[in-house]
């Protein structure tokens, strides 16, 4: 899996200024953050800062720019999302501790059923196709609670022998489980 750069600031607003989401830890799933409450009927448009701290990350030349944009786009298209990146902030000499800003637009991918007549659209959500492998049981217990509107505490997930899961375990652990039963 890409990972966020080591002491990172990761900030995202829409076109308008108002901050969507922000992190300091180094962790932020961009699809949650910012479309797992987004229900407008287009793409969602907005901009994304990123700045880091790492001694390893000096400069946001052009390899150190392409690392942040493999990583938004393996995160948002992981889950289905359609990514366009812009960027508007310039590779060069400028510090990584300064802000480097791009310009997303993010759009729910569409499967076409036949490709020769204009069929109905079916719509590829975001965490209802796959949860991610490095996920906690308790984080999926209460995104599924949040997504359907459902009491807390009223979802849980077990294992083969149809016991409660370890909240505190992976997904990667429970797939595991029901794979080898």
């Amino acid at each position: 899996m890409i990972q966020w750069p080591p002491h990172s600031k990761i900030t995202c607003f829409t076109m308008s200024g108002e901050e969507i989401a922000r992190s300091k830890r180094s962790r932020l799933d961009l699809a949650d953050s910012l479309m797992l409450h987004y229900s407008h009927a287009g793409p969602r448009v907005c901009e994304i800062e990123v700045s880091t701290k790492s001694n390893k990350w000096t400069t946001w030349n052009s390899k150190n720019v392409k690392k942040i944009e493999e990583h938004i786009k393996y995160d948002l298209e992981y889950d289905g999302y359609q990514v366009i990146l812009e960027r508007v902030s310039k590779p060069g000499k400028t510090l990584c501790s300064k802000p480097f800003t791009w310009k997303l637009e993010i759009d729910v991918e569409t499967l076409d059923d036949d490709a020769e007549q204009p069929a109905p659209r079916v719509l590829v959500g975001s965490r209802f196709k796959v949860a991610r492998s490095d996920a906690k049981v308790k984080t999926i217990q209460s995104q599924i609670e949040k997504v359907f509107g459902l009491p807390k505490g009223c979802v849980c997930l077990l294992t083969p022998e149809n016991k409660k899961s370890n909240p505190r375990s992976s997904i990667k652990k429970l797939r595991r489980k029901w794979k080898t039963g």
